[in-house]
Parts: C-alpha cells; structure tokens; sequence
C-alpha cells in the first residue's frame, strides 16, 4: 500500500492483466506467371531492336521522301502536260520525215536529225511506256500518298516494344498493384496500335503502295535512266538544229506548223522532261530501300506491304494477351 501526499490516504494498486500481443495479417501468397511475362520481355526487345537492326527508320524515311519529290509530276495536270509534249514531239518526228521527202534533203546534211529519225520511234515508245505507267500507278500513288503518319511507325513500333520491356519487368519483379497498373498499360497500347492502322489508312495505303512500286518498278532503273538521258540528248541536238540550219529548208503547210509547234515549246518540253528524269534518278535509292521495306515482311511469311499492318495488329493482340496472362493472382490456399 502507498500513501498519497497531502491526503494520507493509501493508495490502491491495481493488478492488470498482460496486453494481447499485436498480430499482422498474413499476406496471401502472390503466384507470378514467369512464362508469359518472359515471352513478353521478349516480344519488347524485338521490337526495340528490329526496326533498328533492320532499317525500318531509314526505309520508311525514304519511302516518304520518294512519294514527296514524286507529288508534282503526279498532279493530274502535270500528267496531261507530258501527254501534249508525246504529242507535240510525235507529230514533229513526222513532219521532218514529210519534209525530208518533199524537198529530197541529202542524209548527213544534218546529222542531229537524221539520228533524230533513226530513233524517233523507239523515242516514243519509251516516253509512251514510261508516261503510261505512271499514269496508271496516280490512283494508288494518291492512296499511299494520303497514309497518314508514315514516318513515324517506326516511332511507334519501338514505344511499343518499350512498354512491353517496361510491363514484363513490373510483371516479374513488381508488386501486384503495380503489375495491374503495368497490364493496363500495356492493353491501352496494344488498342492504340491494333486501331492505327485504320485510323492512318495504313491499311488500304499499303497495298496501293504494293501496286505503285510493281508499276514503278520498270523504270527505277540506272539503265532505264541512262537510256532516258540518251533519248533526251538525241532530242536536244535534233531541236537545236531545226532552229538553225534547218530554217533554210523550205516548209510550208501542217508539216512546217508542226516543226514549229516543237521548236516554240521546246523550252516548257526540255524543262518537263529534264525535271522528270531527274526525279527518278534522284530516287533510284528511295524507291530501293521502300521496295526492300516491300520484302522485308515477307521473310516473316507475309506478302510484302500487304501485310505490314496486319504485323502491327499481331504484335499489339500477342502483347495484350501475355501481359494479361502474367498478371500476378493469389495462390488458392489448399
């Protein structure tokens, strides 16, 4: 017993019982898929590295700097205008052969012309062939022309592989709330790349753009260009010497009308053919590296560009499904 002070009274003393001992609650135990969050990792580093490894931001940067320095030669009025000068041209090449004959002009008197008519033919059938194929290559050159974001897929397909890195690493390392947060991550980017393609017109552009390199292919050649030139040298020296020497030779009628038709327009005919030749071998490189962009998919067993959006879709579904299988579960207590 003990006293208090002042009062004198003693003082009771209380016999408690022990406290409980504080108790945590067990967490459950967490079972993390490895296989499909590894496979994931996986599917993130190939997509990191291929495009790198393979080039895909050189040939796409290529690409579309073909289809832009090709944009004014495709113009419907552009294409009309190299038609009038095939025209121009044809009619000429027969007006000097009329002349020729009408006042019996000796071979080798102008030898810029006569080797202008040799070749006047196959002249024409080369600028014919080449103008056709252009011509009908417009509609899908407009269709991959309008894809939207063409350069920037690269861009994405490594943003996406980054964000599987970054999912399967939360996946297997992470906690379970951050391995929610990490899955629908990784199911937002997997519908933003499944929708892009139709959204860009990805889809309908690529297989245009298949048809406009098969219809392009002939003449994005070194060859077809060297020939292209010569042809154009034949047409220069020719031209020159209707505007001088020929003069002298007496025309009259349609024939000399058509002589003069292609000496007046020779300026706007020289500068459309020199401006279009030089398009195509300037881009002799781009078309290559959008045609190995072409068959690039098909070693993975997809035709060509066709099935370049179809790769894109694949990967972001594959993506999806593995960080959702990986998502980490409580283990059903036994």
């Amino acid at each position: 017993m003990l006293a208090s002070e002042g009062s004198g009274e003693p003082l009771v003393v209380l016999d408690l019982p022990p406290a409980p001992p504080v108790t945590r609650a067990i967490a459950a135990p967490v079972r993390r898929p490895k296989a499909p969050a590894v496979a994931l990792l996986a599917l993130g580093v190939v997509l990191v590295v291929g495009p790198i490894v393979g080039g895909l931001f050189s040939k796409v940067a290529s690409g579309k700097q073909m289809i832009d320095r090709f944009a004014p030669h495709m113009e419907a009025d552009a294409l009309a205008r190299y038609g009038t000068d095939l025209a121009t041209l044809r009619q000429a090449a027969g007006a000097v052969d009329t002349i020729y004959a009408q006042q019996a002009v000796v071979a080798g008197r102008f030898p810029g012309l006569d080797a202008y008519r040799g070749e006047a033919g196959a002249i024409d059938r080369r600028a014919s062939t080449l103008l056709e194929r252009v011509s009908r290559a417009e509609p899908d050159y407009r269709r991959t022309a309008d894809i939207g974001g063409l350069d920037r897929i690269p861009f994405l397909v490594v943003l996406y592989g980054m964000a599987a890195i970054y999912g399967a690493c939360v996946l297997l390392f992470g906690g379970r709330g951050r391995a929610r947060s990490a899955v629908a991550l990784m199911v937002l980017a997997s519908v933003a790349l499944t929708a892009y393609p139709f959204v860009s017109d990805l889809n309908r552009g690529t297989r245009s753009g298949q048809r406009m390199l098969h219809s392009f292919a002939p003449f994005m050649t070194h060859a077809e260009v060297r020939q292209l030139q010569r042809d154009f040298v034949v047409l220069v020296t020719a031209v020159g010497e209707l505007d001088t020497g020929f003069r002298a030779v007496p025309q009259t009628g349609p024939p000399a009308a058509d002589v003069a038709a292609l000496v007046d327009g020779w300026p706007r005919i020289s500068s459309d053919l020199a401006a279009l030749v030089g398009t195509i071998n300037d881009n002799i490189g781009n078309f290559n590296a959008l045609d190995d962009l072409n068959t690039l998919t098909r070693s993975v067993g997809v035709s060509g560009l066709q099935g370049f959006p179809w790769l894109l879709v694949g990967a972001a579904v594959l993506g999806a499904t593995l960080s959702v299988a990986a998502t980490p579960r409580r283990r059903k207590e036994t």
